[in-house]
């Protein structure tokens, strides 16, 4: 192997790890992987990393906005999920039960010509703190934000308020999208 040898993009790194890569980019990179530790040490790091974050994630202690397809995913292994899904504006009474392992809220919206959007969330137990999440994901086709919220905090917590806004934002400014509420009452007995 030369000196000059460069190494591998995260990007090239990821695909190789998730199987994304086509055959001769796979091929390549097994190939370069065994001559260079470099490369080698920075995949080991993203598979720790991707391990930490899958831990966490079932742990209910991190939160996410998602795709549908994601949320199928989880469903297909047999996740015990608790699903809200909000009307444009909407509000839901809302709670979550000890065996649920994922809450997912599906928040619709016209997002139809929306380049970018960001979400605003207040809590009735924090007065005054507003939450922002910049430039989250969304399908605009599908019409709909999905949110992963940290399940194990929402187990522990009293009964509260949640409101949470999506803004569309653009060079010309921001424009509220959609306003939901969700009224949060305990598990009874828990």
């Amino acid at each position: 192997m030369s000196a000059a040898m460069h190494h591998l993009s995260i990007q090239t790194l990821l695909d190789y790890w998730l199987g994304d890569s086509d055959a001769g980019t796979t091929e390549a990179a097994d190939e370069h992987l065994m001559h260079c530790e470099a490369c080698g040490q920075a995949l080991d790091e993203l598979m720790a990393l991707g391990d930490g974050v899958r831990t966490a994630f079932q742990s209910g202690v991190l939160s996410a906005v998602s795709s549908d397809a994601f949320v199928q995913h989880l469903a297909a292994q047999g996740r015990q999920i608790r699903e809200y899904r909000l009307p444009h504006n909407g509000s839901v009474n809302c709670t979550v039960a000890p065996g649920d392992e994922l809450l997912v809220t599906r928040l619709q919206a016209p997002l139809q010509g929306v380049e970018r959007l960001d979400a605003v969330a207040v809590r009735s137990l924090e007065p005054g703190v507003q939450r922002h999440l910049q430039d989250i994901p969304f399908d605009p086709q599908a019409g709909e934000v999905v949110m992963l919220p940290k399940i194990a905090e929402v187990k522990t917590q009293p009964a509260y308020t949640l409101q949470i806004t999506l803004l569309a934002v653009a060079s010309g400014g921001t424009r509220e999208v959609g306003r939901y509420t969700f009224r949060h009452r305990p598990w009874p007995g828990a």
